[in-house]
């Protein structure tokens, strides 16, 4: 069988399923190249049929991480899945799964439906309205649920934080995360400082972001927090700061090739050359290459995948046409182009 012939590993996916060889079908699954709604749809409805709710509710959140639109036969494997699950434990699984799938509508008719809301089923739709942009209503549903004395976790504090940095609220940001420890007795960890360091980043508060990193339990030494201040210095033209955060992320990763060029870059936005040139000319001298980064895109089973600069897809002069047309459309909503990665555009193959 060819490797791309999806329909033939898909007819042979349903296959097993039917015949109840479920361990089978999650070998063939896992080593299918290109798997398919309706692959994804077969396995979900074939752990369901056999009595296997909870694989079949996790590889419906699988599917959905990997971009995956569902059909309506995947919700009837999805519902189907639930049949003897408790329903407090159903109910919670859908209002993730409506939460992920970014229908806060269903997600809230089921939540408002169910009595005897436990914690779980909170931190469900405190972080759905989170992570599909509506700060305001998840930090009203935390309000709500610390009215039905429902003691909240460190899982709902990243909603509410989330929340905190959609909507911009800094400062309820900082009480949020001082009351829990104060008020509930959590420890904050990494996950909570980096989502207010994010914040303070995007409103250029970059001493603020540096001074939160050093008191963070561990996170002089979290390279996450470092870069992402990096970047922030990047987008906000602050060299001086930019600098000391590169050599604290240059003694946390020393042979990190993207680290250089990130500050490389931030050099010849300020016009300093000079200094991105000799930083340049470091990565070359020690051998470090950054790692190939590309971006994908799924189209009728085919996945397509791009790297900087590439010019080998099939497709090409259709993509520069279509690239060319929005160029216009894109300048009158008011984008401006950034153009830092042609500041070297010769023998440059780091950008």
């Amino acid at each position: 069988m060819r490797e791309t012939d999806v329909f033939s590993w898909t007819s042979l996916l349903v296959a097993y399923i039917r015949a109840s060889r479920i361990p089978d079908a999650c070998s063939l699954f896992d080593h299918m190249l290109i798997r398919n709604v309706v692959a994804w749809t077969a396995l979900i409805t074939g752990f369901a049929q056999n009595g296997e709710g909870d694989k079949a509710l996790c590889t419906f959140k699988e599917m959905l991480e990997e971009g995956i639109v569902p059909r309506a036969s995947t919700y009837v494997g999805v519902l189907s899945s639930c049949a003897g699950i408790p329903l407090i434990e159903k109910v919670n699984a859908l209002v993730d799964m409506y939460s992920k799938c970014g229908d806060m509508i269903s997600a809230m008719r089921l939540f408002e439906r169910l009595d005897g809301k436990d914690r779980v089923t909170w931190n469900s739709i405190i972080n759905g309205f989170a992570q599909n942009g509506n700060g305001v209503m998840s930090l009203f549903r935390f309000e709500k649920m610390i009215e039905t004395d429902t003691t909240p976790n460190h899982v709902t504090f990243l909603g509410v934080l989330s929340a905190c940095s959609h909507c911009g609220l800094l400062p309820e940001g900082f009480q949020y995360l001082h009351s829990m420890e104060r008020k509930y007795g959590i420890v904050p960890q990494l996950d909570h400082y980096a989502i207010l360091i994010d914040l303070l980043g995007r409103k250029n508060m970059l001493g603020e972001a540096a001074d939160l990193i050093k008191r963070a339990p561990w996170g002089r030494d979290n390279i996450g927090m470092w870069g992402a201040l990096l970047g922030a210095c990047r987008v906000h033209g602050n060299l001086k700061l930019a600098r000391r955060v590169a050599e604290n992320l240059f003694e946390l990763e020393p042979d990190n090739a993207a680290r250089y060029i990130m500050l490389s870059n931030i050099y010849a936005a300020a016009g300093m050359w000079g200094d991105a040139r000799t930083l340049r000319r470091y990565i070359y001298d020690r051998g470090l290459v950054k790692e190939t980064s590309y971006s994908w895109i799924e189209i009728n089973n085919i996945r397509h995948k791009f790297i900087a600069k590439d010019k080998s897809h099939s497709q090409l002069e259709e993509i520069k046409e279509l690239l060319l047309k929005l160029v216009d459309p894109m300048k009158d909503a008011g984008y401006i182009f950034q153009i830092e990665c042609s500041y070297f555009l010769v023998d440059d193959a780091f950008c």
